[in-house]
């Protein structure tokens, strides 16, 4: 009788141990453990959608054109500046065909504008030409002569000239008579003074020996001289 209850009661031991065993274990595995320990919910799952890839447009995959560059001046804008910066840029415009010749002259018919083509002005330049009348004699020996001249006033005009090349209308200076020739003066601004106008001509007979009136380019020291010129008569070496 003692035998059978020391048997059960063992047997009551070992089932209780069993159970308290389970137990623990049915604590420790019914779920994954998270970062700070606490256990996930079983069964639990993430349905957010993963962020779309943004896909290159063609307007973003290929990189803007670079800026064209600015085009380059091909003329000088004359109404931007003054009569000083102007007459100074007319009077060292070069010529088309050497740069060595004179972008704007005076001729016997009248003045010329023959520059290259982004070195003339964006528009039309009004310009004043003043014209004098030279009396030409020779004083001196039978053997030894020189020329002499004086000045005389003879009138005024504004002319244009540009942009493009060629004859400014209106330009032209009187005809030549005997001994006189036409001293014209082309400036912008205040009026030619008689201490603007050259002390001494270098009067050149041209070979062969001229059949009419002939020209000569002058050089004038003056504010805001731009060119002139003197028309000369056929019999100027002789008067």
């Amino acid at each position: 009788m003692s035998a059978t209850r020391r048997s059960r009661s063992g047997a009551a031991v070992l089932a209780g141990a069993v159970a308290a065993a389970l137990g623990i274990a049915g604590c420790t595995s019914g779920g994954s453990t998270g970062a700070a320990g606490t256990p996930s919910p079983p069964g639990t799952v993430n349905t957010s959608a993963p962020e779309p890839t943004a896909t290159p447009t063609a307007a973003t995959a290929s990189s803007s054109p670079p800026a064209a560059p600015a085009p380059s001046p091909t003329c000088f804008d004359t109404t931007m500046v003054g009569d000083t910066t102007v007459a100074g840029y007319l009077a060292r415009l070069p010529g088309s065909a050497r740069i060595i010749d004179p972008g704007i002259f005076m001729a016997l018919d009248g003045l010329h504008l023959d520059t290259t083509g982004d070195q003339r002005p964006c528009g039309p330049v009004t310009v004043r030409i003043t014209r004098f009348t030279v009396r030409l004699s020779h004083t001196g020996s039978d053997t030894v002569t020189r020329p002499s001249y004086a000045y005389s006033p003879l009138d005024s005009t504004e002319v244009t000239v540009g942009p493009a090349n060629g004859l400014a209308p209106g330009s032209a200076p009187p005809a030549t008579s005997h001994c006189s020739g036409v001293l014209s003066v082309v400036q912008l601004g205040a009026p030619v003074k008689d201490t603007d106008l050259p002390q001494q001509l270098n009067l050149v007979t041209p070979s062969p020996a001229p059949t009419g009136p002939y020209h000569q380019n002058v050089k004038v020291i003056g504010e805001r001289q731009v060119a002139a010129g003197l028309a000369l008569p056929a019999d100027a070496a002789t008067c």
